[in-house]
């Protein structure tokens, strides 16, 4: 089959792997522009970008997808299947119907739970034991076409949006070329979704970052947990940001929200309402994250037991 692959993040490079490995045609690839990053808002490229260029892949970036230009680009490319994988935009149903098989979305939860922008992090911030992959023929609505397949992934108890969106990118490159084989052999049973069952996943905000040790550990620890590693929970310590890029939850009673009770080669232990959050890797400004033990050894005298995170 002659495919379309839209994507942006790295999270879609495995199942584009998969294909370019196979005996399918990858006739073009669409991404997201590229994003002003960083204080000097330098325009850089996104993960399958770079991986075109490597690749010498050929791939457009456009603004509009409504254009008669983009129209015409994929009319010209005579693609059998569109796959959708953490784009970015909507496409139009007079793009995503070109296609001779039409399109289909890859998507990172078990739907309709979690559809939108933030499936991965979302799960984890809200204490799921499990999420998955959903393989959906592309609609008009926000991740509401039919289900082709699911397949669940596990949610371990220190898992973090990072190492989980790895997970998810073996699930789904596993998956990818038996549901593109199905869709070719017309060996698909297309299960329509249950809409009042319906969730949905935020894209998270930056302003949502600050930890607030007044809310129960466990709430917290799964909070530092999906927003690592972006945009990544912080706390305040002696009028300086800590970035907090891993924990878990340690059954240790608080004795006050925010209470420093532990700091050691070992352990960084911070009361929260209830019981204790123990930061397993964090970092300070413009610096790179390490684990507690490597902080420690850097820094011994920088928390000290019975001050205050806020």
């Amino acid at each position: 089959m002659k495919i379309i692959f839209a994507a942006t993040p790295d999270i879609s490079i495995s199942c584009l792997e998969e294909i370019l490995n196979s005996s399918h045609e990858i006739g073009l690839i669409l991404t997201m522009p590229d994003k002003p990053t960083g204080r000097g808002k330098k325009l850089l490229p996104g993960p399958i970008k770079k991986f075109c260029l490597e690749n010498n892949l050929p791939f457009i970036q456009p603004k509009n997808l409504k254009s008669i230009e983009v129209k015409n680009i994929f009319k010209g490319v005579e693609s059998d299947l569109l796959i959708v994988f953490a784009y970015g935009k909507i496409i139009p149903k007079d793009i995503f119907e070109l296609p001779t098989y039409g399109s289909i979305n890859v998507h990172t939860s078990i739907l309709p739970n979690y559809r939108g922008a933030a499936p991965i992090q979302r799960a984890i911030i809200n204490g799921e034991k499990f999420t998955g992959i959903t393989f959906m023929k592309l609609s008009e609505g926000l991740d509401e076409g039919p289900i082709i397949e699911t397949f669940k992934v596990a949610i371990e108890e220190e898992e973090t949006s990072g190492s989980l969106a790895e997970k998810m990118a073996k699930a789904s490159s596993r998956e990818i070329l038996q549901t593109i084989e199905n869709i070719e052999l017309n060996n698909i049973k297309y299960t329509e979704q249950d809409h009042s069952k319906a969730s949905y996943a935020d894209k998270l905000l930056k302003s949502e970052s600050c930890i607030n040790w007044d809310n129960k550990a466990e709430i917290i620890k799964n909070m530092i947990n999906g927003f690592s590693p972006n945009p990544c929970a912080y706390s305040t310590y002696k009028k300086e940001r800590i970035n907090v890029h891993k924990a878990r939850l340690c059954f240790t009673k608080s004795k006050g929200p925010g209470k420093i009770l532990e700091f050691s080669g070992e352990k960084l232990l911070i009361g929260a309402k209830d019981l204790s959050v123990e930061i397993l890797e964090l970092s300070r400004p413009g610096k790179r994250k390490m684990p507690v033990a490597d902080f420690y050894n850097g820094s011994r005298k920088f928390f000290e037991i019975g001050n205050f995170l806020t």
